[in-house]
């Protein structure tokens, strides 16, 4: 089979059934939604139209914050370079509702939002494909208004919706313009920032329990795919007149969310409270190398009330990043506060003793921590008997010889 009949194929399974025939009577949509019939070269398509103002507040968080953020903060908010010095006063935020979430060649994006900031306000433009031959149309719109945009931001969009309409310019024979701009997925940061206390990262959670922001009457997700096939063979506009406010929500969440995670790089201890979203953030900046912001971050969050088991998380975090700028007396007092407050824990120990000898070359005081840990090690097994210390005792037997022959040279 060649390029061409394979193209053939794909674009007739965009049609939800064979013989699929487009039907001409537009009906009655205009009167449900505030919009119009947009021409151009591959025909027509539907476009509405919100406008919001700039110091709109989409639950705690108004627009116009976002202009308090550091454009170079993005770079860390995205974990990505491209976006480090972005001003996303100039990129587009994107989210599409689709006839199916499960991808391939015949998942079409009918309704495309695309959000921007333009003089004093936010925009909102809203691509809605009426029926399947008005697709080309709906992409070129689409194209048009990426083509001065210099970034954009979506959530999950890398995974899902950039993708989709990837395939879907391919398929309709139409240049990308979206290929080489840079993308701040908005997901992943959420993952990062929040998923340890909110384990439910989609969009609609996360825009309760971080923006405080509550819809109410929304469709469900899930519902999309089938009123838009209820549309197509009902041509009742009101149909789908919750799919546009869904669409609209998703947009605006996008840009409260920018600001809230550009805020929360920029000053973390300001804007986080809870201490399991400080120990997120600090292993976010230690991933990225920021050892000091790592370590503020997780000092901060040992004055909160945490369980055991995060409270050990964060020690041991705290003394690594520490140890990785020098901050020595620190890290010891990371170390020994671990050996007084946890109990299952060998890493002080060892941390402590390499200190002890290499850093001060003071070989006795190390080898009486190799004694205290294995000492650790005995008490542990009788307390335990089903633990095997085996690898770890070897370890520091060998650790112990190394350091007597050490302390024997020296006389």
């Amino acid at each position: 089979m060649d390029l061409r009949e394979r193209l053939k194929q794909f674009e007739s399974a965009s049609h939800p059934v064979e013989g699929y025939t487009p039907r001409r009577d537009n009906a009655d949509i205009d009167l449900y939604v505030a919009g119009e019939e947009v021409s151009n070269e591959f025909g027509h398509f539907f476009r509405s139209i919100t406008v919001y103002p700039e110091n709109y507040k989409h639950g705690s968080i108004s627009l116009a914050q976002l202009t308090e953020i550091d454009p170079n903060t993005f770079g860390l908010v995205g974990k990505d370079d491209s976006l480090t010095g972005l001003d996303l006063r100039k990129a587009v935020f994107i989210d599409t509702e689709t006839t199916g979430l499960v991808g391939g060649v015949g998942t079409v994006p009918f309704l495309v939002g695309l959000g921007y900031f333009f003089d004093d306000g936010f925009r909102v433009d809203q691509f809605f494909m009426r029926d399947y031959d008005e697709e080309r149309a709906v992409l070129q719109g689409i194209k048009e208004r990426l083509e001065n945009c210099e970034a954009l931001v979506s959530y999950n969009g890398k995974a899902y919706d950039l993708n989709l309409l990837a395939s879907r310019f391919t398929l309709s024979r139409m240049e990308n313009p979206a290929v080489n701009l840079p993308h701040l997925d908005l997901l992943f940061t959420a993952r990062r920032l929040w998923r340890r206390r909110i384990s439910d990262c989609s969009l609609s959670n996360i825009e309760r329990c971080v923006l405080d922001f509550h819809r109410i009457g929304d469709i469900p997700s899930f519902m999309i795919p089938g009123l838009y096939f209820d549309y197509l063979r009902s041509r009742a506009g009101k149909l789908i007149k919750p799919v546009f406010t869904h669409n609209q929500w998703d947009i605006v969440t996008l840009v409260a969310l920018a600001v809230v995670t550009g805020k929360i790089y920029q000053n973390p201890m300001e804007h986080l409270a809870h201490p399991l979203d400080l120990l997120s953030i600090g292993k976010a900046f230690q991933r990225l190398g920021r050892l000091e912001e790592a370590s503020n971050t997780f000092r901060e969050a040992l004055n909160y009330t945490m369980e055991s088991e995060n409270r050990e998380e964060v020690l041991r975090l705290l003394g690594f990043s520490l140890k990785r700028v020098g901050h020595w007396e620190g890290a010891v007092k990371v170390w020994e506060h671990m050996i007084e407050t946890t109990s299952h824990r060998i890493l002080p120990y060892e941390e402590l003793a390499k200190f002890y000898e290499h850093q001060t070359s003071d070989f006795k005081r190390a080898m009486e921590v190799v004694h205290r840990a294995l000492e650790w090690i005995r008490l542990m097994e009788e307390l335990h008997p089903g633990l095997n210390l085996k690898g770890d005792q070897e370890n520091l037997d060998y650790r112990l010889a190394r350091l007597k022959r050490k302390v024997g040279r020296r006389g």
